[in-house]
């Protein structure tokens, strides 16, 4: 037990137990929460207890209004009182419902097919050897369907992208509070909300709002009545349809691409599913890559009131009211209980994987990421000669912030 010696050497209070931990996730967070697992399943640093089995995980994503998400301090001054930071609340049932019948089931097809288009002629246009998955399809295909499927066209793309990448920042990647961050998100929550209302001034009356997409959608329901929100409402959720859209798609994309490539029989499987008719096929190798470079291994709640962790285990653990949790979803998915061989890579049912979250909070736009993120990956493997470049050159490049701002891989000549 190489991490839990290490570990229970240092004073239980003291601030280098949490460092150790972070070097030991940043080194190789699956033998990491291995070791948790078999170990210590719940394990108490000085800011937060860690949940490193699926069962754990899955009852405390499930208890939502005992352990909440963190997002409010960071969401309320740039978009509004959003729904995602809302447990327990009208704004999260009422809005959650509203922009679920507005993401409609039969709008999937329509969207598969724009990534495909999207990102074949994006592709298409960098000559070989090299092309950066990142800058090139990994953020604009999601862009594109917040554009034109979701109906959020914006002042144009640099101004959205900076948008989302703020947002994201600060929301969901702040564990610390920094300042810069909070009011980069803040600053592009209100030039996003001013261009916003605007475009909804334009589109007034509002119950002759032309088009099929969910923004054309939400407008003429609600001016009949429907949605039962205000206006300062529908411009929060219309942000929201950004902000939750492009950078966890395109880490997605980035992680499971490599993924899949750094396995030569894995490569060559998906390849040949890609260029059959079989989606199913080619999408579970996907989920099945993104397992072992999930967009996050935790994520964040917050202990509402006195709880208990793993109820009823033998490692049941009770925490105080404004405890943080680190809810170990990435270790929740190389729990052999429910992925035998977890360290074999094998397709598997889609329901198992935690990409999308679980419980109230999984994603609100889970069925388009099910087809925008497999089918960009899929045009990718299309291209001739697809393949890994040799060195650093190669490596997915974060540029020392929260997402991959870079990806090279080659194409063409050379394979």
């Amino acid at each position: 037990m190489p991490f839990l010696e290490a570990l229970d050497a240092l004073p239980a209070n003291d601030p280098a137990r949490t460092e150790l931990f972070y070097q030991w996730l940043r080194r190789d967070w699956r033998a990491l929460f291995s070791e948790l697992r078999e170990n210590r399943p719940v394990m108490t640093l000085p800011p937060f207890t860690v949940l490193a089995r699926w069962s754990d995980v899955v009852d405390t994503l499930s208890r939502n209004e005992t352990f909440r998400v963190p997002y409010a301090p960071h969401m309320d001054d740039s978009v509004g009182p959003f729904m995602l930071a809302r447990d327990g609340a009208v704004e999260n049932w009422r809005d959650k419902s509203v922009m679920r019948a507005l993401l409609r089931w039969e709008d999937v097809p329509a969207i598969r097919a724009l990534a495909a288009g999207t990102a074949a002629e994006a592709l298409a246009a960098v000559p070989p050897p090299t092309v950066d998955v990142v800058q090139t399809v990994s953020r604009l295909v999601p862009l594109r369907v917040v554009q034109q499927s979701f109906g959020f066209p914006g002042p144009d793309d640099e101004h959205m992208l900076r948008w989302s990448w703020a947002t994201q920042a600060d929301m969901f990647h702040n564990p610390t509070n920094d300042r810069s961050l909070l009011d980069a998100c803040n600053a592009a929550g209100a030039e996003m909300r001013t261009w916003i209302r605007s475009f909804l001034a334009e589109r007034q009356p509002w119950s002759d709002a032309q088009g099929e997409d969910s923004v054309s959608r939400l407008l003429r329901m609600t001016a009949r009545g429907l949605s039962g929100l205000d206006t300062e409402q529908v411009v929060s959720n219309i942000c929201g349809l950004l902000v939750g859209a492009i950078e966890t798609t395109s880490q997605a994309i980035v992680n499971a691409t490599e993924q899949i490539l750094l396995r030569h029989d894995v490569t060559v499987r998906a390849i040949e599913a890609a260029r059959s008719s079989d989606d199913a096929a080619f999408d579970a190798i996907v989920w099945e890559a993104l397992r072992f470079n999930p967009m996050t291994t935790f994520v964040a709640r917050v202990a509402a009131e006195r709880a208990v962790l793993a109820p009823g285990s033998p490692h049941e653990t009770t925490v105080a009211a404004g405890s943080v949790i680190a809810v170990g979803i990435g270790s929740a998915m190389f729990d052999p209980g429910v992925f035998p061989e977890p360290n074999e890579f094998r397709v598997r049912r889609r329901t198992s994987y935690l990409h999308t979250g679980f419980g109230p909070h999984e994603c609100l736009g889970q069925f388009v990421a099910y087809a925008i993120i497999p089918e960009t990956i899929r045009q990718i493997l299309l291209l001739p000669g697809v393949r890994l470049i040799e060195g650093d050159a190669g490596h997915i490049d974060m540029a020392g912030g929260p997402f991959a701002e870079h990806f090279v891989i080659g194409h063409g000549a050379g394979a």
